[in-house]
């Protein structure tokens, strides 16, 4: 667990998870000391025999333990179950998972049932997510949420993204699948969805799947200013696929390539890219969960 998760939220929820696991089996809490060390968490967990590893925490705490699940899986070729109790800021990847995360009691039934499905995960720049990557806007709102003290949530990201709606310029890049036609080079916001929904309350790709060996890209023009909240809008409800300043296409594998090496995010989790050039890609059925 991340005691740091939703702003200290999974601190206090942690202890209801022990004591439901406990009702079920042996329990070992490794706990975060810094950024990302959730990977080394998940690692030292498999190492140790786990037969299930339950993250306590949000969409950042799942992605570095994800990591360190698929580091554990190239070692042992073993595929050790990831059961997710929510307890972050969007948690977005849960609501396409389906599970009831938000329920100690319900999520540790799950376990002792043994109910597991196989599901993707996407790779930008050789960094593993499973809910979202992207570039552009969402990075510009992820820096700028380093800064908000006051709102938590949701709230903060909404309130966030409104303000940074009308100030940020957007980026320069051209994406393209292989053989396929090239991008326009300026950018709003791309992102690469495995799951439907971002930023806690925008249903960005409504038609994404996580077990369907395939991503969903949508990209958002540069378009000017004041005719970018009425796109906002229409993704909350999941139906700004069919504006004319929105590009939605399906496929398995993308190449990025721009003047410069760009800064994009990976479920929430900020990264600068190695090179000018990015390839993103689908790992089908990668990441065993409990459902």
């Amino acid at each position: 667990m991340n005691p740091c998760a939703g702003r200290g939220r999974a601190r206090s929820r942690a202890a209801v998870v022990e004591r439901a696991l406990s009702g079920i089996g042996d329990v070992r809490r490794f706990e975060t000391v810094s950024a990302g060390d959730e990977r080394r968490c998940a690692s030292e967990a498999v190492a140790a025999g786990a037969r299930t590893v339950a993250v306590v925490g949000g969409d950042g705490s799942v992605h570095h333990v994800v990591r360190g699940l698929l580091d554990a899986t190239t070692e042992t070729a073993t595929a050790v179950p990831l059961a997710i109790f929510a307890a972050g800021t969007g948690n977005d990847f849960v609501k396409s998972l389906g599970t009831p995360s938000h329920d100690a009691e319900a999520m540790t039934a799950r376990i002792a049932a043994g109910v597991t499905r196989l599901v993707d995960v996407g790779e930008i720049d050789g960094i593993p997510f499973v809910n979202a990557a992207g570039l552009g806007f969402d990075v510009e709102v992820l820096e700028r949420m380093q800064r908000v003290t006051r709102l938590r949530g949701t709230a903060a990201y909404v309130v966030t993204a409104l303000r940074a709606l009308l100030g940020y310029g957007g980026y320069a890049a051209q994406w393209a699948q292989r053989d396929g036609r090239p991008s326009s080079t300026t950018h709003l916001l791309t992102v690469f969805a495995n799951g439907a929904t971002f930023g806690g309350t925008f249903r960005i790709a409504p038609q994404a799947r996580l077990d369907d060996g395939a991503l969903e890209l949508v990209d958002i023009d540069a378009l000017a200013p004041m005719s970018r909240p009425a796109v906002f809008l229409r993704a909350i409800r999941g139906t700004h696929l069919g504006h004319p300043h929105v590009t939605h296409e399906r496929g398995s594998a993308w190449t990025i390539t721009s003047a410069q090496p760009l800064t994009f995010e990976a479920d929430g989790e900020r990264y600068v890219a190695k090179t000018r050039e990015i390839v993103v890609r689908v790992r089908a059925n990668a990441l065993c969960v409990i459902a």
